[in-house]
C-alpha cells in the first residue's frame, strides 16, 4: 500500500513537506532516482499502456506535481472553478501551498494555468474503512481558475458501456525500463466496463472494471492516479471514474515488471477505477458546504 511506502520514506528522513531532505535530494537528483521517490510515494500505483497521445483538448485535466520535486504523481478531473477530483491514496504528496497543480494543458511541463494545493478531503469512507474502498479525494486549489471543469456523471455506467481513461503515467510494463517512464504528452486510452468477477477485490456498486475497448493488453498504470474515466453523453464529456488500482494482479511483481496491463496469466488485464457516479452526492455536498464554511 502507498501509505506503508510513504511512511518508509518519511523514516528514511525524506519528509515530503518539502523540507531539507527531500528538497536537497530531489533539487540535484536525476531524473530515474526523482522518479523512483514518486512512485515509492504512491505505492506504484496506476500511465497508460496502449494508448495514444491526446486527441483533443481536455480543459478538466488536472497534473500534481511537488515544487520541490517537478514530477508529475497523480491525475485528477477539475470539477468546479477551484475543486479537483482525483484518487485518495494520492493524498501523501498533496501538500497545501507545496504541490503545484496544472490544469488543461496536454503537457505537464508547460501551459495552461498553474495553481496549487489549498487543501484536501478525502471521503469518509477511505479512513474507516482501512483504505479498502472509497479511494476518492477532493483537492481545493489556491483559487479559481478559468478553464472548464468537467460534469459529475449522474448515471452509472454500465457493463458494456464505452468510457476513455487519461493519464500520463508508464507507457509500458517495465519499471527498470527509462523508456516506459511516463511521457510529457496526455495519453488516452478507449475502455469498456466489463464485468464485475474479471477484478480482485472490487467493492461492488462503488468501483468499475475496466478493460482495453478492443481486448488489449493496455490499461492505466503507475503515475495515472487519480486520472480521469469518462464517458461522452450527449456529445460531451462526464467525468464517471477515478483510477485507483490494478484489477488483477494481487501483489507486487517481483521482475521488475508493473503488471498494468496484463493478467497473472500473462493475457491482457483490467483495472479498478472509483466510481465518481456512485459519490457524486458527496462530491458535490462537500464542495457546497465548503463554499458555504468560507461565505
Amino acid at each position: 500500500m502507498f501509505t506503508t511506502a510513504l511512511a518508509a520514506l518519511v523514516s528514511a528522513g525524506l519528509t515530503l513537506a518539502g523540507t531539507a531532505p527531500v528538497a536537497a535530494a530531489s533539487t540535484s537528483a536525476a531524473p530515474a532516482e526523482a522518479r523512483a521517490v514518486v512512485q515509492a510515494a504512491t505505492g506504484g500505483r496506476p500511465a497508460i499502456i496502449g494508448g495514444r497521445s491526446a486527441s483533443e483538448t481536455y480543459s478538466f485535466m488536472a497534473s500534481f506535481q511537488l515544487k520541490s520535486m517537478p514530477q508529475h504523481h497523480c491525475g485528477g478531473a477539475l470539477v468546479a472553478p477551484d475543486w479537483v477530483v482525483t484518487a485518495a491514496h494520492c493524498e501523501g504528496l498533496m501538500k497545501p501551498g507545496k504541490t503545484q497543480v496544472r490544469i488543461g494543458s496536454p503537457d505537464r511541463s508547460r501551459g495552461g494555468e498553474l495553481t496549487s494545493v489549498k487543501q484536501v478531503i478525502t471521503h469518509p469512507r477511505w479512513t474507516e474503512s482501512g483504505q479498502e474502498s472509497g479511494d476518492l479525494a477532493l483537492v481545493q486549489l489556491d483559487r479559481p481558475v478559468q478553464a472548464q471543469p468537467i460534469a459529475v456523471g449522474a448515471q452509472p455506467v454500465r457493463v458494456g458501456d464505452q468510457t476513455r481513461v487519461l493519464g500520463w503515467g508508464m507507457t509500458c510494463d517495465d519499471r527498470d525500463d527509462p523508456a516506459c517512464a511516463g511521457p510529457d504528452l496526455l495519453q488516452e486510452l478507449d475502455t469498456v466496463r466489463v464485468a464485475d468477477n474479471r477484478c480482485s477485490y472490487l467493492a461492488d456498486g462503488s468501483e468499475l472494471c475496466t478493460a482495453d475497448r478492443e481486448g488489449r493488453a493496455a490499461s492505466a498504470c503507475n503515475g495515472d492516479s487519480g486520472g480521469p474515466q469518462i464517458r461522452k453523453v450527449a456529445g460531451r464529456w462526464e467525468l464517471v471514474g477515478a483510477t485507483s488500482r490494478d484489477g488483477d494482479d494481487v501483489g507486487e511483481s517481483t521482475d521488475g515488471r508493473a503488471g498494468c496491463a496484463t493478467g497473472p496469466d500473462g493475457g491482457p488485464g483490467v483495472g479498478i477505477w472509483t466510481d465518481v457516479t456512485h459519490y457524486r452526492s458527496w462530491i458535490l455536498t462537500t464542495i457546497a458546504a465548503q463554499a458555504h464554511a468560507a461565505s
